[in-house]
């Protein structure tokens, strides 16, 4: 519908993360929309969005992979040339194990994202192996980011920098699509 509509308001809202992504409340009150502009089948709209949320919850695995390497790549690029306590901070061998362990935790939730994903592709019941997905990546990116921002000291926690806007970022991620308590019983539904 147009947006000068009778009867249609919109209210931007400010939000934490994804800034650059525009968000707003949309009221509807008295309006009448037109039969030419009605979107899939009459009083079915709640259906076609839950239909949406598999490849939903995929992309956002897809996501949270991208996220979790880019965080690692930066972060190892800033150790190996920030230098702290008689070196760069590469040296540490606990700061080399902590960016390890992560990138093994990123590793393992990008291959159950392709897992599902090819198992959606071929036409399977996915349900399970989905709902995992959504679970664990953002999760993971989650603790990714923070531990990468860690390391990144002061600097990373000042707006404008990489390391900071991914931190921010990553929250919604473990919320839109189905929160991780609910995809968490999904899984456990199929048990």
């Amino acid at each position: 519908m147009e947006r000068d509509t009778p009867g249609l308001t919109v209210t931007k809202l400010k939000k934490h993360g994804w800034l650059c992504s525009d968000t707003a409340e949309i009221g509807l009150e008295g309006v009448r929309v037109p039969a030419g502009n009605l979107l899939g089948e009459e009083n079915r709209g709640f259906y076609g969005i839950m239909e949406t949320f598999q490849n939903e919850r995929i992309c956002i695995g897809g996501i949270c992979a991208g996220e979790s390497a880019r965080a690692i790549e930066l972060t190892v690029n800033h150790v190996k040339s920030r230098e702290a306590f008689g070196g760069s901070l590469w040296a540490q061998q606990a700061v080399r194990q902590k960016l390890a362990s992560l990138a093994a935790r990123a590793a393992a939730a990008r291959q159950l994202a392709y897992h599902a994903a090819a198992l959606a592709d071929a036409g399977q019941d996915c349900l399970r192996e989905v709902s995992m997905v959504k679970a664990l990546s953002p999760e993971v990116l989650h603790d990714v980011v923070h531990g990468c921002l860690q390391f990144h000291g002061g600097t990373g926690y000042m707006h404008g920098t990489a390391i900071e806007r991914m931190v921010r970022d990553a929250r919604i991620l473990t919320i839109g699509g189905g929160a991780t308590e609910v995809m968490l019983e999904e899984v456990a539904k199929r048990m």
